[in-house]
């Protein structure tokens, strides 16, 4: 695996907040059972416990995931495509549950939407990818094997197994599909950065985008939760993503 690709991970993982911030309590801690520096040991844990609150609060999480879920407008299904593109997510290959279930729940979203979509343009092929990581699967074979299940033709799926990001998975596509257009499937908050790495190759690429987080609903939620840190997890990531872009171009 190239080093580039494990010091993105690496550096992606300890800025998400829940690392970072149990990074902040733990080290305040330390430092106030050594009884050294007690001050800082205070304004460290302190401060990583407020972090983890605020990032926890959903009316913060939404406000900050909101608006790069909402950058790219809904696919119009009027648009004729000769390629679904459905690009990789999270996959854990357990043999005991049903292989959907190896699927994460952004990756479902995307197969789903890129079926949807493929479904309603009977000429066209659907591209799967993703590569399979630490699992004895990779997604790309996953979501052909979900796909068949589903009744899809098998003759019009296309799988990309070795692709392990998105700007691989944009060459991978371009050399495929050359100028012809393509529905790009990935969760909305991912589709501002996918976009711009298939703009990049030139593939004449139309955003579909799915798996919304951060949803309108009546009434406001209070709530401080996993989901809150979910979602506040996923804008991280995609400003950390979207700022790793622009350094490298």
């Amino acid at each position: 695996m190239e080093f580039g690709f494990v010091i993105k991970k690496f550096i992606g993982f300890w800025l998400m907040p829940m690392s970072f911030t149990s990074l902040l309590i733990a080290s305040g801690l330390v430092l106030l059972w050594l009884k050294r520096h007690e001050t800082l040991g205070k304004i460290l844990s302190t401060s990583g416990l407020a972090l983890l609150l605020l990032f926890s609060w959903n009316p913060v999480s939404t406000s900050i995931l909101k608006p790069i879920e909402q950058s790219s407008e809904l696919f119009d299904d009027s648009h004729n495509v000769d390629y679904v593109v459905v690009l990789g997510s999270g996959v854990n290959s357990d043999p005991d549950v049903p292989v959907s279930s190896h699927l994460s729940s952004s990756a479902r979203a995307r197969l789903l939407e890129g079926l949807r979509i493929a479904n309603l343009q009977p000429n066209s092929k659907l591209i799967v990818s993703g590569f399979a990581g630490n699992n004895s699967k990779s997604c790309a074979e996953v979501y052909a094997t979900v796909a068949k299940d589903l009744g899809f033709n098998s003759e019009r799926i296309i799988e990309l197994r070795d692709p392990k990001d998105t700007e691989e998975e944009a060459i991978a596509v371009k050399a495929i599909v050359k100028d012809q257009p393509i529905a790009l499937v990935t969760s909305a908050s991912h589709m501002p950065r996918a976009f711009r790495f298939f703009q990049h190759q030139e593939v004449n690429a139309i955003p579909a985008p799915s798996f919304y987080l951060a949803k309108s609903m009546e009434g406001i939620d209070w709530r401080f939760d996993s989901t809150g840190l979910y979602k506040s997890e996923r804008a991280i990531y995609e400003y950390v993503g979207q700022l790793w872009q622009w350094l490298k171009s």
